[in-house]
């Protein structure tokens, strides 16, 4: 995205005071295989969020896959810092203190004494401890994990945590508690050394982000609960900083799908499942606002203790600028088109979208069905399943798979309306992207799709050809009917789902919660004001 391309995302700040306020607002974005290092929907998301605010400093915590890892995004002038954390690749924490000097490395490592880590012991036994438990205390795990930075902000990560007496105590926990949970669960299993050897290098590589430095800022603003969720945790406790938190999908549900996937050890897999579960809860009880992309991420939420007073929703949105719908009349003869656009994924559901096009082709054989986009990596044996059934159904001629396309925009304009087939989405933009260029869609009752399509679209069961045949129909027999909720879904997408609203909503929403955070750092000096004078002596 270039310069003057970005400069069409700012929120317009009108008003003296607010332009004033914003301006010394400070947020710390912390992100988790996302912005800046890797593209995809959430990374473009915070670029126009960062880009589309500048009026207020941001500092970016990053946590990337690896140390090679680099930014992939220009990042704006507002971005006073980028502190990367690789989870994996390197030999040590240390390593990712570049300001230390040798004398200062040597001193760090030295400082973790058999003292020192029996001082750790009690704060590690009771995070271990309630990994296993069946019920997740959130106040008591923030306070937990809040002891344990606090003592590595002194004492050295490695050596403590590559200690035996840490060692013994996890494993000593483990034994006791695991079976423990297993039979609440009805279930029955016997950990390996292996097992509880892959567990301990798991939890040395995630709870790295207790030894970050964080910047002393307004706000931390988690981009997803889990692990990037864990500095808002802290810094709420240790400054009174406030924590918001955003969720475009639902990591916790996202994570628990892909440990179903994992050819892994039952204990690997409720080991991963708990850690999970407990920072999560533990991330909605000290968020002092959770702001879900839909409104349906709202039952996640609350069943996992959520409290419905925090929850706000916030639509992302596209730029309408990018989206605009074609005026120009399409050539003489050119067949009924639907288009698709998206990323070839199981979670997609391409291969309902093709039994409906071969439902839709024995009705009105002229149609034609244009799939936009390419199979990531990993992916290349879906694809191939995709292909296998077009031409099992004879459609080679109906479904065309047609890469990428040269734009978004240009591809949503080139159908008379578009399809979306997906089994699970958060709110996605290529629905509000196809309704800012006209085009009415037909969606799956997933996710936040049926909000936006409320009104405007029409929706389907997922993993329902027919049903998706028949609104394909309904659609192609009535082409006036396409056009009117086109119109429709344009007014409502600019209305309610536009990239100015979306970074216009966090504005507020940061002025807001700085103003606690203020209030909360005001209060804190006071305490410690009495506290001095109280130790006066008359």
């Amino acid at each position: 995205m270039n310069t003057r391309q970005r400069s069409q995302l700012s929120v317009d700040i009108d008003d003296n005071t607010t332009r004033a306020e914003s301006e010394s607002l400070s947020v710390c974005l912390v992100t988790m295989g996302t912005y800046p290092h890797y593209t995809g929907g959430v990374s473009n998301w915070c670029d126009m969020l960062v880009c589309g605010l500048p009026a207020v400093r941001f500092n970016l915590v990053s946590l990337v896959g690896d140390p090679s890892a680099k930014p992939v995004f220009e990042l704006p002038e507002n971005v006073s810092g980028l502190i990367t954390v690789p989870l994996w690749g390197t030999g040590e924490v240390l390593e990712l203190q570049r300001n230390l000097h040798l004398h200062q490395v040597l001193q760090r490592k030295h400082s973790a004494t058999k003292n020192a880590i029996n001082s750790f012991l009690p704060s590690w036994q009771r995070f271990i401890n309630m990994l296993w438990q069946g019920t997740v205390h959130p106040e008591k795990m923030g306070q937990t994990l809040q002891e344990m930075a606090t003592y590595f902000s002194t004492y050295d990560y490695d050596t403590t945590m590559r200690s035996a007496p840490v060692w013994d105590c996890f494993m000593e926990e483990t034994r006791s508690g695991y079976p423990l949970l297993l039979e609440a669960y009805g279930l029955a299993d016997e950990a390996s050394l292996l097992d509880a050897t892959d567990a301990m290098r798991l939890l040395y590589r995630w709870l790295t982000v207790l030894t970050v430095d964080l910047p002393q800022v307004d706000i931390i603003h988690a981009a997803a609960a889990g692990l990037c969720s864990l500095p808002g945790i802290l810094a709420r406790q240790a400054h009174g900083t406030t924590f918001l938190l955003t969720e475009h999908g639902i990591y916790l549900r996202e994570r628990l799908l892909a440990l179903t996937r994992l050819e892994t050890s039952l204990f690997d897999q409720i080991f991963q499942a708990r850690f999970d579960q407990m920072i999560t809860e533990t991330s909605y009880y000290y968020a002092d606002q959770i702001a879900p992309g839909s409104n349906f991420n709202h039952r996640w939420e609350l069943h996992n203790g959520a409290q419905a007073e925090r929850i706000h929703t916030i639509y992302n949105g596209p730029d309408p600028k990018m989206f605009t719908p074609a005026t120009a009349p399409r050539p003489e003869g050119t067949p009924p088109t639907i288009v698709w656009l998206g990323r070839i994924d199981p979670l997609k559901d391409l291969l309902t979208l093709i039994r409906a096009a071969a439902i839709v082709h024995d009705a009105l054989p002229e149609v034609r069905f244009v799939l936009y986009g390419k199979a990531p990596k990993g992916n290349e044996e879906y694809y191939e399943t995709c292909l296998a059934l077009c031409a099992e159904l004879d459609l080679k001629e109906t479904v065309i798979f047609a890469g990428f396309a040269v734009s978004a925009e240009a591809a949503y304009n080139e159908g008379d309306f578009v399809v979306l087939s997906s089994i699970s989405e958060g709110f996605p933009y290529s629905v509000v992207e196809a309704m800012m260029c006209g085009r009415t869609v037909v969606g799956t009752t997933v996710g936040g799709v049926s909000e936006a399509l409320e009104g405007c679209g029409i929706l389907v069961e997922p993993r329902n050809p027919e049903a998706m045949a028949n609104a394909c129909l309904y659609l192609l027999r009535n082409p006036d009917l396409i056009k009117t909720m086109g119109q429709e879904a344009r007014t409502k997408a600019m209305e309610q789902f536009s990239l100015q609203q979306c970074n216009a909503a966090y504005l507020a929403t940061y002025q807001h919660l700085a103003t606690i955070a203020r209030s909360n750092r005001n209060s804190q000096l006071d305490s410690k004001h009495v506290g001095v004078q109280q130790g006066v002596p008359s």
